[in-house]
C-alpha cells in the first residue's frame, strides 16, 4: 500500500514527525508492520480497556459520594444532573477507579470527571492518595482513562487519551504513565491520530516522539 501527502505551511517538528510516521507505515509491508506491532504489544503486561459513559444513576459504593463531599467537588443538596456548574454528587458527573487492587478506595483512587463539569470543557483524570488523614492530589490530567496495563508491582500503568487541535483539526495522543513511588509520570506515546491519518507509533520512533508529545502536553497544561 502506498500513500501520498501534500505539505503546506510551517508545522512544529513533532507534527512533521507524525506525518513521517504515518507515511512510513503506509509505505511499509502491511504484514511486517502488523507483526512488529503485535510483538510490541505482547512484550508488555495484559491491558484492560476502559470506557466511561457516565450513564449510571447510583454509585456502586456509598463511600464514593462521601469522598466527593470530602473534596468539595459536588453539591449534595441538588439532584439536577444537567447543572454542570453546580454538579450534584452523582456518577453522571464522576467515576471512581481504585488506585490499586490492594488499597482501600478511601485511601487512594482515580477520579474521572466528565467534560463541562465546573465549566471545564474537557474530561479530567485526577489521582488522589491519603496522606496524614487528608486526601492529596498526586496527579491531574486533561485526559480520558482508556486502559490499564498490569505490571510486576502494585500499581498499574495508565493509558490516557489526550485531545489536541492542529490547525483547526482534532488530534489525539494515547500515552502510558507509570507510577514512580509517589505519583504517575509520563512514560511513552503509543498512538498519534488525527482525522483520517495516524495510528500506532512504531517502536523505533517511540522514544523521540515521546519527548515531543510530552512537551506538547506540558506546554498546553494538560499535566497538572
Amino acid at each position: 500500500m502506498k500513500c501520498s501527502f501534500s505539505f503546506s505551511g510551517n508545522k512544529p517538528i513533532w507534527k512533521w514527525a507524525a506525518i513521517v510516521l504515518l507515511f512510513a507505515s503506509c509505505s511499509g509491508d502491511p504484514d511486517t508492520d502488523k507483526q512488529n506491532n503485535e510483538a510490541t504489544d505482547n512484550s508488555t503486561g495484559s491491558v484492560e480497556s476502559i470506557e466511561t459513559l457516565f450513564d449510571k444513576d447510583e454509585f456502586q459504593d456509598p463511600i464514593m459520594k462521601e469522598l466527593l463531599k470530602e473534596l468539595n467537588f459536588c453539591n449534595e443538596i441538588v439532584s439536577d444532573t444537567m447543572d454542570y456548574m453546580n454538579p450534584s454528587c452523582t456518577p453522571r458527573f464522576f467515576r471512581f477507579f481504585p488506585l490499586t487492587e490492594k488499597m482501600a478506595l478511601e485511601n487512594g483512587f482515580l477520579l474521572q470527571v466528565k467534560s463541562k463539569v465546573s465549566g471545564f470543557p474537557l474530561r479530567r483524570l485526577l489521582v488522589f492518595v491519603r496522606e496524614r488523614g487528608q486526601l492529596v492530589k498526586a496527579n491531574g490530567f486533561v485526559a480520558n482513562l482508556i486502559g490499564r496495563r498490569k505490571t510486576a508491582g502494585e500499581f498499574d500503568d495508565l493509558l490516557l487519551r489526550f485531545n489536541d487541535n492542529i490547525d483547526g483539526d482534532p488530534a489525539f495522543y494515547n500515552c502510558y504513565f507509570k507510577w514512580n513511588g509517589s505519583k504517575y509520570e509520563f512514560s511513552s506515546v503509543e498512538v498519534i491520530e488525527g482525522v483520517n491519518w495516524g495510528g500506532p507509533v512504531k517502536k523505533e520512533f517511540r522514544d523521540s516522539m515521546s519527548i515531543e508529545i510530552k512537551k506538547v502536553l506540558t506546554d498546553n497544561s494538560m499535566l497538572f
